[in-house]
């Protein structure tokens, strides 16, 4: 007689760092959890972004935002290397002088982890700083981590934004319930490479994206989203301009998102798009006045039911990608 050891769903298990959990658990977002979960389970595996996305069911600007997180902290390098499982950043290999003068601006982190002893003294040599994390403990109610403080520091040193404008940026995630260094680095790092290094230009970009947020919520509505998520940056930028550019109402909004999903049988962020540029170019403001526009000439396709108008005529517009 044999015995076997009945492991069920244990039977195929993998390590996790304990200094994962002990440094990072508080501080990464869901996203960014899932994705270092995903990797460490591929054991060494390359993967893009859109097979993490794939694979763990988010959307690619979040799997994005969270690879940017891990590079951030060091765990993760942005070649080949398999992920590094031994959490001592400065072990990753560096790059020789040659790769390093052809890296982008704003992209060499000089903090490469979080590291409460570095925060300290530095936070001695810069009153500037020490007052901006303050005024951010005051705003968020609470201690912040040597996690967060250390991406505030690497903002400003490294991307070169003022203190009053990561104050600004603080404001908005907080508002927004962002307020975490992943999402702080990345964004951060995003205004840097476009400029946004003034209270002005920040504040247009906030108003942009509170712009976004609020056209998109609409969007949501008028399509009869039920599961919420957030835009892709060109979903976002596409709602703004259907909204806040073209003035572009909720019940044409809807006629629209109607007309794509009869014509093609799905959601098609392309295909609204094109539908609501033809109508703001020919001055249609009402469904009244949509009613009446005369059909396209259709192509002929076989074996495919009649439209209402010309698939082909809308695929030729290239602001979303095939899967949007």
């Amino acid at each position: 007689m044999s015995y076997t050891l009945q492991l069920g769903p244990w039977s195929a298990v993998f390590a996790v760092p304990g200094a994962l959990v002990d440094q990072y658990i508080q501080e990464a977002d869901g996203p960014a959890l899932k994705v270092i979960l995903l990797l460490l389970r591929s054991g060494g595996r390359s993967w893009s972004a859109r097979e993490l996305a794939d694979a763990s069911g988010l959307t690619v600007p979040e799997v994005e935002n969270a690879l940017e997180y891990w590079v951030s902290n060091g765990l993760l390098a942005k070649d080949e290397s398999p992920l590094s499982t031994t959490l001592r950043p400065n072990d990753l290999p560096q790059p020789s002088d040659g790769a390093a003068s052809r890296k982008k601006e704003h992209t060499a982190p000089r903090l490469p982890r979080p590291d409460g002893l570095y925060v300290t003294q530095y936070l001695e040599n810069s009153p500037e700083i020490r007052d901006l994390l303050e005024e951010v403990e005051a705003l968020l109610g609470k201690t912040l981590s040597p996690a967060l403080s250390s991406t505030l520091i690497h903002a400003h040193e490294d991307y070169g934004l003022p203190p009053d404008v990561i104050l600004m940026l603080l404001n908005y995630a907080q508002k927004h319930g962002k307020a975490n260094a992943n999402y702080i680095a990345s964004t951060a790092k995003g205004w840097a490479e476009a400029g946004i290094l003034t209270a002005e230009a920040a504040e247009d970009r906030l108003r942009e994206l509170d712009e976004v947020h609020a056209a998109w919520a609409r969007c949501e509505t008028a399509f009869g989203m039920t599961s919420r998520r957030a835009p892709s940056r060109a979903e976002g930028e596409a709602a703004r301009r259907w909204l806040f550019t073209w003035g572009v109402s909720d019940d044409l909004l809807k006629e629209a998102y109607d007309r794509c999903v009869d014509n093609t049988g799905k959601f098609s962020m392309r295909y609204i798009n094109a539908v609501l540029e033809r109508w703001h170019n020919a001055g249609i403001r009402t469904v009244e006045e949509a009613s009446k526009e005369p059909a396209p000439k259709k192509t002929a396709k076989p074996e495919s039911r009649a439209s209402t108008f010309d698939l082909q005529e809308y695929k030729a517009y290239d602001f979303f990608d095939e899967d949007d």
